[in-house]
């Protein structure tokens, strides 16, 4: 393989690093996410029927709302598709979710590490094909 095709090589390689590295955190952000919503309903044990709470509306902006169920929540399942849950069905979906997250994001890691792999074999091919032409 000539020099510049193993350059161009090595930048593809970069790009696709850098777009998985990306990828790879948002899976994190939703991991993260996720555990916040298992903790909120675990949360609800401790509320009362009636007690008032900041629910977010984005954005960092804030309602008063009041509880009036402490025994269900309603969760996305998919799209714009709603559904209400007990809390224990809700939390099981949301830690298979989280499971299904973690594995993508052994997949992920994976990917990268053998990539890295690649581009370090065809850096050492660059350097060699250098001091050979210096020669």
């Amino acid at each position: 393989m000539e020099q510049q095709e193993m350059m161009q090589e090595y930048q593809e390689m970069q790009q696709e690093m850098e777009e998985i590295q990306e990828y790879l955190e948002q899976v994190q952000n939703s991991q993260e996410n996720i555990q916040d919503a298992i903790k909120a309903i675990q949360g609800l044990e401790d509320i009362e029927e009636g007690s008032e709470i900041l629910a977010p509306i984005g954005k960092g902006t804030f309602v008063t709302a009041k509880i009036q169920d402490t025994e269900n929540v309603v969760t996305n399942i998919g799209g714009d598709t709603y559904q209400k849950r007990e809390n224990k069905e809700a939390t099981k979906a949301l830690e298979k979710e989280q499971e299904q997250l973690k594995e993508t994001q052994e997949e992920l890691e994976q990917n990268m590490q053998k990539m890295q792999q690649q581009m370090q074999q065809l850096q050492m091919q660059l350097q060699q094909q250098k001091q050979e032409a210096q020669q």
